[in-house]
């Protein structure tokens, strides 16, 4: 009679004890068939998995953390510290339980392990919080992700010990590894082309998990176990489901200081979310959960915009205005409404989409599309009017604050014209040392920088505060031209226009430096700026 042998995923081989000449068969060598093919390809969306967990990271944490020093350096540290762990742990059980069956195992878990992160996301990021910027951080970092990506560190070690060829270890463990840095190439070239710029943060968390949990499924059908693979399939498509749900109803909302606004837009880019929201009667724009202008009828409803219009026109109506990031596009709409004609560069394309799909920026506003330093050097007009109002959500890139940065624009401007930032820092102690060191790199490149602070003024001059304040380098006029743009009734009522040129103030300058391309740590410094805009 004949027996019929179930396929295996090993190649048996035999070797003869010298002790006792019998025949051993060992299953531990090299792999065949399609399971060589399934071990390659867990190592290789392993490997990718950790680079799309990793920088995935950055923007679920942003919205409360923001995209400072601080968040890349709690996700480097918890990324590196769940491998290490992962990659013990999982030699361990290689050597226990060798074979592809606990490494399928383990890649099913991390699957779980990365869907259960995005549903806790909103109360661990809001609990958190609590614990300060930094702590926060990293506490934040280790609940999400180290579960997943310690997960995935088991997996190298028990592919090794999987299918390594003893004949050629070095070769064979090379091959793996190898494979797995292929994998997080491919992942971090398809988070930031492909997951990122199309598709929301749960959709981009979701895929990954799909594609962890496909290959442990393939690999129950492979060895003929339906009903496990079924069983698999059933529980990863109702946590696929679950996670999907509870996402769109989360991104229902934006939190924005201990407020819920609804979302009208939610538009995917490579910069982070951008989020249009019709509050209490206003238009709101969100990067990275941080306001980025907003209007009410026609006119801005922030009032840093009309800061920024009344110091612009202190000589009047500008004939040309060059803006360094363009945020929801107001500024440069009222602007450009009065007569000036505006040329703002903008590194994020679909800023200028949002603009002016949902906030009427007119057509007569030139945007390019760039990074802002190098895309100056290819103008040649000149501006009366330069303004400095990038952020990557609540931080200004540091390199375009930087001396050679501000040494680029002196050749277009024209003589006597203004250079005006828009920095968010605080009046005294340490939490001056951004506006201050910008205030000094400002004066290295363009001589005399008055500084002013309107919100402070109107907050009744507190001692220490963080806000909004407008650096302006070049001379204003003692007597200034007349404010004759229209504003929204709020700014009305509290006078905002008319404190503006009383608000001066002088900053000290025990905490600044001359800010450069070699040294200038501007997110190190910017945790109270964080704090005072979410």
């Amino acid at each position: 009679m004949q027996t019929r042998v179930k396929a295996k995923p090993f190649k048996q081989t035999e070797s003869t004890s010298a002790k006792t000449g019998s025949t051993i068969v060992s299953a531990e060598l090299a792999l065949s068939g399609v399971y060589k093919w399934l071990l390659r390809a867990a190592v290789l969306v392993g490997g990718a998995s950790v680079m799309v967990v990793e920088i995935l990271g950055s923007r679920i944490l942003a919205p409360s953390f923001g995209t400072t020093l601080h968040v890349w350096s709690a996700l480097i540290t918890v990324t590196l510290a769940a491998l290490a762990v992962g990659y013990a742990v999982g030699g361990r059980v290689a050597d226990r339980r060798p074979g592809l069956g606990t490494l399928m195992m383990v890649m099913a878990c991390s699957a779980g392990t990365l869907l259960l992160s995005d549903i806790i996301t909103k109360p661990v990021l809001h609990t958190a919080y609590r614990a300060g910027m930094v702590s926060g951080t990293f506490i934040a970092a280790t609940l999400l992700f180290l579960p997943t990506l310690f997960l995935l560190g088991m997996i190298s070690p028990m592919a090794v010990r999987a299918a390594a060829d003893h004949k050629q270890l070095g070769t064979s463990v090379g091959n793996l590894y190898a494979l797995s840095t292929v994998g997080s190439v491919a992942g971090s070239l398809a988070v930031s082309l492909l997951l990122i710029p199309n598709m929301t943060i749960h959709i981009a968390v979701i895929s990954t998990a799909v594609a962890l949990g496909l290959i442990p499924i393939c690999y129950l059908l492979a060895r003929s176990k339906r009903q496990a693979a079924l069983l698999l399939l059933v529980a990863l498509t109702l946590s696929v489901i679950t996670t999907k749900v509870m996402g769109d109803e989360a991104d229902r909302e934006l939190m924005y200081k201990n407020e819920a606004y609804p979302v009208t837009a939610r538009i995917p880019s490579a910069y982070g979310d951008l989020v249009v929201s019709d509050y209490r009667g206003a238009r709101y724009l969100f990067l990275n959960g941080v306001q980025q202008g907003s209007l009410i009828g026609d006119v801005s409803h922030a009032r840093y915009a009309y800061g920024l219009e009344r110091l612009a026109t202190a000589k009047g109506i500008p004939k040309s205005i060059l803006i360094w990031g363009l945020g929801a596009g107001v500024y440069a709409r009222s602007m450009a409404q009065a007569g000036s004609q505006i040329t703002v560069i903008e590194i994020d394309p679909m800023s200028e989409k949002v603009a002016r799909e949902y906030f009427g920026l007119p057509a007569s506003v030139r945007v390019i599309i760039g990074d802002a330093r190098t895309e100056t050097l290819e103008l040649n007009e000149k501006y009366e009017v330069i303004i400095l109002d990038a952020f990557s959500g609540d931080t200004p890139p540091f390199h375009l604050l930087t001396r050679e940065a501000l040494q680029s624009l002196r050749d277009r401007l024209v003589p006597d014209g203004l250079v005006i930032a828009n920095i968010v820092g605080g009046i005294s102690g340490p939490e001056s040392r951004v506006a201050s060191s910008v205030a000094a790199t400002m004066e290295d490149v363009f001589g005399k920088t008055t500084i002013y602070c309107p919100n402070w003024v109107l907050a009744g001059n507190p001692a220490r505060y963080v806000s909004t304040m407008f650096l302006v380098a070049g001379n204003l006029p003692e007597t200034p031209a007349p404010f004759t743009m229209k504003v929204s009734e709020e700014v009305r009522r509290i006078n905002y226009i008319e404190s503006v040129f009383g608000s001066r103030i002088e900053l000290p300058r025990d905490h600044a430096v001359i800010l450069t391309d070699d040294y200038a740590p501007l997110e190190a410094w910017s945790d109270a700026a964080v704090q005072v805009m979410r």
